[in-house]
């Protein structure tokens, strides 16, 4: 047992589930027949309606104001008597979305904000984070890697608090334990990026996860000054995967790419297999909707619909029908790799720009921590204005102060490097896309 599987068996001893089981049961079902799966996700919908009705007080109004009873959910499609929900709507009703046994549910604060620029926390029962956990390592499976026992390279932000890029403590343990290697890529310069290849060579590091866009900004400065090295597997994450990203990463590292999509607030997830086309559903953790523009209908295969999921293992705060702001294309038909799960083709909504500024260096907005401000700020925006400057639009609650507003300049400062300036509007109102989608980091400079 390596240490990776001794930590999930050790939390799982500790909180009530046995992670072991959860493996062996994620790798049995992704051949499961669509009855199977059907029968499976019905069946955990009505436990946790029954459980919402009586100890949550968000869902119970609900269903007493159209007449409901949790009986009355007899298949999958009555979950449309159910209103789409918001992190907005979550947020300005909180405590009516915990369940008042919250604690029996031995629940982990999380925090979430960097796709959507709404930071926003909200609570995970252990179980559910142990099945979600098991739907990750089974993606990670498909691709050969093998947690906790190969070396894996991380370039993701989110954690980093200081100018330094340091990481919080846990985060270093936790990274530890799986045998992650951190590169911080807040910002990455030509020394930064030369010192990552050195150790990851020295290392011998054969798979890599992280941002598309920090990836594909180490795979060109690898292309551009003539650095070789090969990589069995890379996972990408968090934004959406350009077809130019794929394209030249695939080409400097001489292997494909497996793309995940990952929602936790809502316990949602797909991923591609080996053959890198369809994703790949979690049907275990949630049940993923894809709804037209107004969530009146499902959207046919082919179409783009909007993601609604309902976490179907989360009961100290339920999360029923709730989107997260992403969009996806339903698949005509199934992959022809033998998962029989079902499939999307293509994840869309979490592109992000990164900075070139004119000082060498690049500055990816989405590894900035605005999570940390979940209670200060509701939503962000970065902009790169002009070469030297970036400006930082900000929805703020009563608590940001001026000190907090220091704070986050110096940590601009610091990333973005010599001769930028650092601009922060406090607004009330942040312009959606033409999509109706929040983009919060926008580049209008060529590079």
């Amino acid at each position: 047992m390596n240490r990776s599987d001794l930590t999930f068996y050790l939390v799982g001893l500790r909180r009530g589930f046995n992670f072991k089981k959860m493996m062996d049961f994620v790798n049995e079902n992704q051949y499961w027949s669509k009855d199977q799966i059907y029968d499976y996700q019905l069946r955990h919908l009505r436990k946790l309606v029954r459980h919402a009705y009586a100890n949550v007080p968000y869902y119970r109004n609900v269903m007493k104001t159209k007449g409901m009873h949790p009986d009355d959910v007899k298949s999958l499609d009555d979950l449309s008597h159910f209103p789409v929900i918001t992190k907005e709507d979550m947020i300005a009703n909180y405590s009516d979305f915990l369940a008042r046994d919250f604690e029996r549910y031995h629940p982990w604060e999380k925090t979430t904000g960097g796709t959507t620029g709404v930071p926003f926390q909200y609570y995970n029962d252990t179980k559910s984070w142990g099945l979600y956990w098991a739907t990750k390592i089974r993606a990670f499976q498909w691709g050969g890697y093998r947690l906790g026992k190969d070396e894996l390279v991380i370039l993701k932000g989110g954690t980093i608090l200081a100018g330094d890029g340091k990481y919080r403590f846990k985060t270093k343990v936790w990274r530890w334990i799986q045998k992650n290697y951190t590169v911080p890529i807040i910002n990455m310069t030509d020394e930064t990026m030369s010192m990552y290849a050195k150790n990851l060579k020295r290392k011998k590091i054969k798979y890599m996860r992280g941002f598309p866009s920090a990836i594909y900004t180490f795979a060109r400065w690898a292309k551009e000054n003539d650095v070789d090295f090969k990589l069995n597997r890379i996972f990408t994450t968090a934004e959406m995967l350009l077809p130019h990203h794929r394209a030249l990463i695939e080409e400097v590292f001489g292997c494909n790419i497996i793309d995940t999509y990952g929602c936790g607030d809502g316990m949602a997830g797909a991923s591609q297999c080996n053959l890198s086309d369809k994703f790949h559903m979690n049907i275990e953790t949630s049940i993923m909707e894809l709804l037209n523009s107004d969530y009146s209908n499902k959207a046919a295969p082919g179409e783009t619909g909007e993601i609604v999921v309902t976490a179907l293992h989360d009961y100290a705060m339920p999360f029923i029908r709730y989107t997260p702001g992403d969009q996806a294309i339903v698949s005509k038909e199934q992959c022809t790799c033998g998962v029989t799960l079902p499939t999307l083709d293509r994840i869309i909504g979490r592109t992000s720009d990164v900075f070139y500024l004119p000082n060498g260096r690049v500055l990816n907005g989405i590894s900035i921590a605005f999570d940390i401000w979940a209670d200060k700020i509701r939503k962000w925006q970065l902009i790169h204005e002009k070469p030297t400057l970036i400006i930082a639009k900000l929805i703020v609650t009563e608590a940001y102060n001026q000190e907090d507003e220091q704070t986050l300049i110096n940590l601009l400062r610091a990333n973005a490097g010599e001769g930028i300036d650092i601009e922060i509007q406090l607004v009330d109102y942040i312009p959606l896309t033409k999509a109706g989608k929040h983009k919060f980091v926008i580049s209008k400079v060529d590079y």
